[in-house]
């Protein structure tokens, strides 16, 4: 009688029992590992956006510790007659009002320079992992202004004229049609660690004063027309730079209206 070399087979059973316990697994681990490449694309997201703090210091150190204007109207030949604070294409569109330029549309022509962009490595260091490819940035520089209107005024009078995010404290249009701001010094800031310098954003200009305009305090408006522009790019929170340099998520809720000014003093009762 010959021995029989190999052992028997797998009945088909057996086989569906292995296939089902694979498929069970792999229902279990499939969510942690997208859940996991989520949290590293919100790590690689937070060490870009400090080296655009950085290049927020490094500008100021420069300036007489005075931050990088939103905008300006500095002449670059070739290029629309406009230089922001940080650099993209902003002649693939007509842009929104006076600011030149789509950052959610894809760059077509070559990118204008902008003000901290000689600190900075990289134009990728702009992009969060987690936007839309066809995105060029999205994070936006605070862009409350002296002068802008608002229905918080007449709640709280002492505010009208006084609140500026860093890159506004004044503003006013060029001669060639585009944004002019100074922006406001480090002495400034009365609470740098609780000022918002910039954040994930949605909008065409890479800036944004989008609750400045609403009367509210210490809950932002509910209406996603305010909301929709925080890019919730990290499971509903993003990624903000305050104005001491450092980073964190949050989230919309979280929000107060002193965090978008310099001054806090207007504030209180």
């Amino acid at each position: 009688m010959r021995q029989r070399i190999f052992g028997r087979g797998f009945t088909l059973i057996e086989l569906l029992v292995v296939i089902a316990i694979i498929a069970i697994l792999a229902a279990i681990m499939f969510p942690v590992f997208a859940q996991a490449k989520v949290s590293a694309k919100q790590a690689a997201c937070i060490l870009q956006v400090r080296q655009v703090g950085m290049a927020f210091l490094m500008y100021r150190s420069d300036h007489d510790d005075v931050w990088v204007p939103a905008g300006t109207d500095q002449l670059d030949p070739g290029f629309r007659p406009q230089k922001t604070w940080i650099g993209y294409d902003n002649a693939n569109d007509a842009g929104n009002g006076a600011w030149f330029g789509d950052v959610t549309k894809p760059a077509v022509n070559p990118i204008h320079e902008g003000m901290i962009d000689v600190y900075l490595k990289s134009h990728q260091i702009k992009k969060c992992p987690a936007q839309p490819g066809d995105w060029q940035v999205a994070i936006a520089y605070s862009w409350f202004y002296v002068g802008f209107p608002s229905d918080y005024y007449d709640t709280n009078p002492r505010a009208r004229d006084q609140e500026f995010g860093p890159g506004g404290k004044q503003t006013y249009m060029s001669p060639h049609g585009g944004i002019v701001s100074l922006g406001a010094s480090d002495s400034e800031i009365e609470e740098p660690a609780y000022t918002l310098a910039a954040w994930e954003h949605k909008a065409t200009a890479a800036i944004c004063n989008f609750l400045q305009q609403p009367d509210w305090f210490d809950h932002p408006p509910a209406d996603p027309a305010y909301s929709n522009h925080f890019h919730f790019l990290h499971r509903s929170g993003g990624t903000a730079l305050w104005g001491d340099g450092h980073t964190k998520r949050i989230t919309y809720p979280q929000l107060k209206r002193p965090m978008f000014s310099c001054r806090k003093d207007i504030y209180l009762p």
